[in-house]
């Protein structure tokens, strides 16, 4: 080969690597240019989680379960019946509670009964004394009269002694009727007094019906919202007791992302500010949202153990504030977004909505 078929070739081969080093670089800006956009529009964080409503279910009433109506994962219905505990001991007290309640029912209105009939007689002894008053002052009167005349020798004496004695009944039966007077109040005040005592007793009993009643509706749990069954621990013939975890109901669609962000990136993030949620589950796939709030305070701060950097030797770290971000894609079948699955938040900082982070933090 000679030396100009030489040079040719190598300047071929030059050309050729200077277009290969071309395409290279239009394929790499092709495939990098969405991260770098990404990158210099969006403040992202691999930090995020799905987060969500998830409601232990607990029995409130100890005692033998006797049949569980859901399986592991289940979807459920608000008040669709999830466990019942063996109800016979809590019937038999709504029974004997109720029975209660009965009984002083009957002896409040004994009772009624009794003081009516004092009252009724009291008004009649109240008439009899008047009568007896009258009677007296009569006696009294014709006393007087024959005692003027007696004085005079114009009555004999046993007519005398006759009106005394007349005198006497008269006073005597005045009192007599003033002490039963005396006895019926008394007995009025009694009965007032037991009147009121058993009412308070029968609204004691009540409320302990109520609370056996209340108490009877419980050993039958239902579900307090829609969702589905997760953590199922629950069997037939199990005993259980008031504050156990029996399983958990999780919203499947009252769902949002917690990002925990950098305070780095928090700087231009403003509440309303649209999100792309990118979900490691469902590659290819895109959730919109918008960002709700920002805690006010770090996750450091919140923890168990929260840092005490004013004892020993101090290293700074980046700290990470939680965002939560609302989820707007309506809930899909096809892809549904369950607690703890990790997601890739993206957020529009170029989007002012005017809700500074400052203000909200203010706000909260």
């Amino acid at each position: 080969m000679t030396l100009k078929g030489i040079g040719e070739k190598f300047k071929n081969s030059k050309k050729i690597k200077i277009i290969l080093l071309i395409v290279i670089a239009l394929v790499a800006l092709i495939f990098m240019g969405k991260e770098i956009y990404y990158y210099i529009v969006y403040e992202r964080t691999d930090d995020a989680y799905i987060e969500g409503t998830i409601v232990p279910i607990s029995p409130q009433v100890s005692g033998k379960v006797v049949k569980v109506y859901v399986d592991y994962n289940q979807r459920v219905k608000k008040g669709e019946p999830l466990v019942e505990i063996e109800p016979d001991d809590y019937l038999a007290d709504v029974r004997a509670k109720r029975e209660n309640v009965n009984t002083l029912s009957n002896q409040l209105k004994e009772i009624s009964s009794q003081l009516n009939e004092a009252m009724a007689k009291l008004k009649t002894m109240e008439a009899n004394l008047q009568a007896a008053h009258a009677q007296r002052v009569l006696a009294e009167k014709e006393f007087q009269r024959i005692k003027g005349l007696y004085e005079e020798d114009l009555v004999s004496k046993s007519r005398f002694d006759s009106q005394e004695a007349a005198l006497k009944v008269a006073i005597a039966q005045e009192k007599a009727v003033e002490s039963q007077i005396k006895e019926i109040k008394s007995s009025i005040n009694t009965l007032t007094v037991k009147l009121k005592t058993q009412q308070y007793q029968i609204g004691k009993a009540q409320e302990e019906l109520k609370i056996a009643e209340i108490n009877l509706k419980r050993t039958l749990i239902v579900s307090p919202r829609d969702g589905r069954v997760a953590k199922k621990s629950v069997e037939v013939g199990q005993y259980v007791k008031p504050g156990q975890l029996l399983m958990a109901i999780v919203d499947e669609q009252d769902i949002w992302v917690g990002a925990n962000f950098k305070e780095t990136q928090i700087e231009k993030m403003r509440v309303g500010q649209p999100v792309k949620i990118k979900v490691d589950a469902y590659p290819g796939k895109v959730f919109k949202g918008h960002v709700a709030s920002f805690q006010p305070g770090t996750g450091a701060v919140f923890s168990l153990f929260p840092p005490e950097n004013a004892t020993g030797n101090f290293v700074k770290v980046v700290q990470r504030i939680p965002v939560r971000i609302i989820i707007d894609t309506p809930f899909d079948p096809d892809y549904p977004l369950w607690p703890g699955m990790s997601v890739i938040p993206y957020v529009d900082v170029t989007v002012n909505t005017g809700a500074k982070l400052k203000d909200v933090m203010g706000k909260q």
